[in-house]
This record gives structure tokens, C-alpha cells and sequence, in this order.
């Protein structure tokens, strides 16, 4: 992937905190996420959405990032919002920006603006950033 200019150094005036439980240091970090199939394209400012069980990506939705852990049901350590989408070579591409404590692997969770949510995504791995002001993380999801 190209470096995240993908409009990352515009996102980071939105980052989002972590909740107060959490005791680590939060870092800007990037949850990028590819869909391979499962998504329409649309017009307008974003160029596709998810469908069926990832119809939650998309505008207005967050993202919810977790301990990265085999049970779904670890503690939650940061939401990010949704920024943006386009179509790239057949494949949507989505973008959301958050603030999360560093931690070697995430698990993922999308939920839409009307409360759907998608199911868990992880352990995924976390990958540092050096190349993006402000942005010290990103969270690579391929499905």
C-alpha cells in the first residue's frame, strides 16, 4: 500500500479518545481496512460500502478496537470513526482514525450508524507508523 496520505494527515485533527479504563498511553492510529468482496460501490463522497454482514462499513459508522485475544469478548480499548472509502483496483478500501494504546495485535469490530454491528475480526496484527504525522499505528484488516 502506498504510505496513508490516503488522506490520513487531514484525519488526524478527528481522532477520537480512548475510554478512561484504559491505563496505556493512546497513540493516533489508522484502521485500514480491505473488502475483497461483500461491498457495493456507491457515489458520492465515498466511493463503496459494505454489504451483508459488513454492511456496518460505512459513513457514520465506527469502529471498535479490542484487546486482540481469541474470545470475542476481551475488553474494549478505543473506537475510532469512520473517514473514508474508495474503490482501488476492484477492492474497497475504508479508513478510520482513533486514538489506541499500543498493542502488538487487535481484534475488530465495526458497528453501523443504526447499532448493527459486524462480526469480530482478530487477533490482527498492529503495525507501527513512521511515515505519517500524527498517525503512530495502523491496524491492517484484509477480508
Amino acid at each position: 500500500m502506498k504510505p496513508l496520505a490516503y488522506g490520513l494527515v487531514m484525519a488526524t485533527a478527528s481522532l477520537v479518545a480512548a475510554p478512561q479504563a484504559v491505563a496505556q498511553p493512546s497513540v493516533g492510529t489508522a484502521v485500514y481496512v480491505q473488502i475483497r468482496q461483500s461491498f457495493t460501490p456507491v457515489d458520492g463522497d465515498d466511493q463503496c460500502v459494505g454489504t451483508a454482514a459488513l454492511g456496518p462499513v460505512r459513513r457514520g459508522s465506527s469502529v471498535v478496537l479490542s484487546e486482540g485475544a481469541t474470545a470475542t469478548d476481551s475488553p474494549k480499548v478505543a473506537v475510532g470513526q469512520f473517514f473514508r472509502s474508495r474503490l482501488r483496483d476492484g477492492v474497497c478500501e475504508a479508513l478510520y482514525i482513533t486514538s489506541a494504546p499500543v498493542m502488538p495485535t487487535f481484534n475488530v469490530q465495526f458497528a453501523g450508524p443504526g447499532g448493527e454491528v459486524s462480526p469480530t475480526f482478530g487477533p490482527t496484527p498492529s503495525e507501527p507508523v513512521t511515515y505519517q504525522p500524527g498517525i503512530e499505528q495502523v491496524v491492517r484488516v484484509d477480508i
